[in-house]
């Protein structure tokens, strides 16, 4: 059996995570098995969900930055306690150095780097840039095998050489999982408040400032001046839930924007949502736009985000974040009324290979070691 050391900050509910988890359901256990580094002491969302499958969550907190290079001596403890490894697969964008760093004197170990975003912070100081530039070059130097959500996301950690020598690796969706979801039930939606009148808009997404919920309340703010009855569904966790709640709470939308918290019942909510907003600052591939359109959930993002991100079903419409909410308000209200069909959406995903099996098949590959 070949046991892959999955290297991520965390494993609660987020993209990256959700993308490995979709991933780590399907494989044969008996043929492939996960462990997964994270870097935190705090017990993970999927955590028991890993552990029933077969996997181990080892915990090792540790700095981040420069201060994260003593993570390098940590995680070579890890691989002799835990291993034998047949690779290690880090998802920490900059941070992958250090796993790349431990891992390279174990040569029946593959180092693979995944980058799942186009950026790293939004405004970064001389030091975070020092810090970047030098991860950049140890990235590109001892990473065997450079993958990435989508293009952007691989030119933007592994550079130009990306496109010759890198594989863009989609976020697959179980399709039917997530089209064939009932929404919520009546008692639900009664307890929430959502009427039958109500827009109902959502947002899936950890409480972060590049996804940008200070906009999506500002946008609420301006659809209950103007008389527009809607409930808007924020789902996640995050170190900027509690601001966003402050505003929510200075602006009187308490019972009209619903802080959700962390749920796992993710497809019947996108089955309950007349329209998903993502006015994201920027993203890599999103995880939960995928969800969406396989929902058959109409989308309304910011052109921020990657083109590639729509798969031509009809569902993906963009606004400029300097467009006024007028436009933003008629673009969702257009949106809403866009239909589409499974078998369309069936074809699309398998067409693009944003189907979960396609990206297991891809992923085997490379722990197998035939290559990209």
């Amino acid at each position: 059996m070949n046991r892959i050391l999955q290297v991520v900050g965390g494993m609660n509910r987020a993209g990256a995570e959700t993308f490995l988890m979709n991933v780590y359901r399907k494989l044969d256990k008996s043929k492939i098995q996960f462990d997964f580094l994270v870097y935190t002491d705090k017990k993970q969302d999927y955590e028991d969900e890993i552990i029933t499958l077969g996997g181990r969550v080892i915990h090792m907190p540790c700095s981040s930055g420069f201060g994260a290079l003593k993570s390098v001596r940590m995680i070579k403890k890890v691989l002799h306690k835990y291993g034998p490894y047949t690779a290690v697969h880090a998802h920490t964008l900059h941070n992958s150095a250090f796993a790349m760093l431990a891992s390279k004197k174990f040569k029946e170990i593959k180092r693979i780097t995944h980058s799942h975003n186009t950026h790293n912070t939004i405004n970064p100081s001389f030091i975070k840039r020092l810090y970047e530039k030098w991860t950049f070059k140890v990235i590109r130097k001892h990473s065997q095998f450079w993958l990435a959500c989508g293009e952007e996301a691989g030119l933007y950690l592994f550079g130009e050489e990306f496109s010759k020598r890198g594989a863009v690796v989609n976020n697959g969706v179980d399709v039917d999982k997530y089209f064939y979801s009932e929404p919520i039930s009546q008692d639900e939606k009664l307890k929430l408040g959502i009427t039958d009148k109500d827009l109902v808009i959502g947002s899936v997404a950890r409480f972060a400032p590049v996804k940008n919920h200070i906009f999506m309340v500002e946008f609420a703010k301006y659809l209950q001046d103007n008389n527009v009855p809607f409930k808007m569904l924020l789902v996640g966790e995050g170190d900027l839930k509690q601001a966003i709640s402050d505003k929510v709470e200075d602006y009187q939308l308490k019972d009209n924007v619903l802080l959700l918290g962390l749920r796992e019942d993710i497809p019947n909510l996108l089955k309950t949502m007349d329209v998903f907003f993502m006015p994201s600052l920027f993203e890599g591939n999103p995880v939960t736009l995928i969800e969406a359109q396989a929902s058959g959930l109409p989308c309304v993002i910011s052109d921020t985000i990657t083109e590639k991100i729509d798969l031509g079903v009809g569902l993906i419409s963009r606004c400029s974040l300097n467009d006024d909410f007028g436009v933003w308000l008629k673009t969702i209200q257009d949106a809403k009324n866009v239909e589409t069909n499974k078998l369309a959406i069936d074809k699309a995903f398998s067409e693009r290979k944003y189907d979960v099996d396609s990206t297991v098949n891809q992923l085997i590959k490379i722990y197998e070691g035939k290559g990209l």
